[in-house]
């Protein structure tokens, strides 16, 4: 397999075409995607963590034991969690169809309201951030934000505390490279759900109908028809790559950052007024559609969640590193049952069914054996376990100034109309 292209095989189920995985390189990989102090030596990569300034608040005493509360609101992207029966089929999730999510009901005797409401960082901020600072619930038990996103709830005080008696399996089990962020040291306040990658997504059939060649470059991405293409509403994702396509360095803290993002943003403008649009999720319904040929895309997705044809590419640029956190947001109703739904998660065995699902990397130690019980050919699918190769070619875009966050924000509005 060509690990820069990988990709749904015609005529084969989707349970087969997981296997051949492996975390060979796994602990590497998430400490390229955590922030954690690496080396500056050719090749690899510094990943840039500097956190808000605000002071999170003291934690809450521990407290009796409650009982579990429901229903468990729970915020998560789409494509994140296994699925069965005909909502596999459909490759959207409705209730019941999770194991995951039925085992926990079914243990714990709760109900859970799970929905696929996260399409964008920011946009799912803003419908929970007047309740935030009204200090008011939010609506949700549990959310699952991106690193950056994760910072800044939890640098304004806007999250819970986790009870760690609560979550012995979180506690023990989490990656090493994962743990002791700078905006949360302790794990305090978040865990993470999966780390992933962001590069160029296609599908073959309809470029070859096209007669277009396949981008193995950000640069042939930009030469895709602009109409038959979208690219991430995810600006940090969307600009990070736009700064590896012109040869600049995707880095929050280069000193020329203000004139770079004004570089990107100048790339971009033209491919706009020919029709390019900024899309989340949603792109796995285009690509379904054909209205998508090409577009920036998350690792996990087309292949979890992808049709026939569709590929994701990693460009020969490089590629976009990220972590996204499970969160209990301030004044959750069920706070106790959040906590619960985090550690079940951090069962290695509940953790490998979810990852043999989602083509995402996963976070916690043990799964490795036990996604190995469940495909007993997974050795070799690079969008779990990358390569070294793949790792050299990371990078974080994640914490920004607040003169460049803002300059980031003007530019992408300008160029999204909202």
């Amino acid at each position: 397999m060509d690990e820069q292209k990988i990709g749904r095989t015609p005529d084969i189920t989707r349970r087969a075409f997981l296997q051949g995985t492996t975390f060979a390189g796994f602990a590497a990989f998430l400490a390229a995607c955590s922030g954690a102090e690496q080396s500056s030596a050719p090749g690899s990569i510094t990943v840039p963590t500097a956190p808000p300034v605000s002071a999170a608040p003291s934690l809450a005493s521990p407290t009796p034991v409650p009982s579990p509360t429901g229903p468990l609101k729970f915020a998560n992207w789409p494509a994140y969690i296994d699925l069965a029966g005909k909502a596999a089929e459909e490759e959207v999730y409705s209730p019941g169809s999770s194991p995951t999510i039925e085992q926990f009901k079914k243990k714990y005797k709760v109900d859970v309201d799970y929905e696929e409401k996260i399409e964008d960082n920011k946009l799912f901020y803003a419908t929970i951030q007047p309740q935030l600072q009204g200090g008011s619930p939010t609506g949700w038990d549990l959310i699952v934000v991106t690193d950056w996103m994760a910072a800044k709830i939890i640098s304004k005080g806007w999250a819970e505390a986790i009870d760690k008696a609560h979550v012995p399996n979180a506690d023990s089990n989490l990656l090493d490279a994962l743990r002791n962020q700078p905006w949360d040291t302790g794990n305090d306040y978040h865990y993470p759900w999966q780390s992933g990658m962001t590069g160029i997504g296609f599908n073959t059939k309809v470029l070859k109908q096209a007669g277009i060649p396949e981008p193995k470059s950000l640069k042939d991405l930009w030469q895709i028809k602009a109409d038959k293409m979208s690219f991430l509403t995810e600006s940090r994702d969307t600009f990070g790559l736009g700064l590896l396509k012109l040869g600049k360095a995707a880095d929050p803290s280069s000193p020329t950052i203000l004139d770079d993002l004004q570089a990107v943003y100048d790339d971009i403008k033209p491919l706009v007024d020919k029709g390019l649009r900024f899309t989340g999720n949603e792109y796995l319904q285009d690509f379904a559609a054909k209205k998508t040929w090409a577009a920036m895309v998350w690792s996990g997705d087309l292949a979890s969640s992808g049709t026939e044809g569709d590929m994701f590419q990693i460009p020969e640029e490089g590629l976009m590193s990220w972590t996204d956190n499970m969160l209990i947001p301030k004044g959750a109703t069920n706070k106790y049952t959040a906590e619960l739904m985090i550690n079940f998660v951090y069962d290695p065995k509940i953790a490998a069914q979810i990852e043999a699902w989602n083509y995402y990397v996963c976070p916690v130690k043990g799964a490795d054996v036990e996604i190995k019980k469940i495909d007993e050919t997974a050795a070799t699918s690079p969008l779990i376990f990358p390569t070294p190769e793949m790792q050299a070619k990371f990078h974080n875009f994640q914490f920004l100034s607040e003169e460049a966050e803002a300059k980031l924000d003007e530019l992408f509005l300008q160029l999204s109309g909202g």
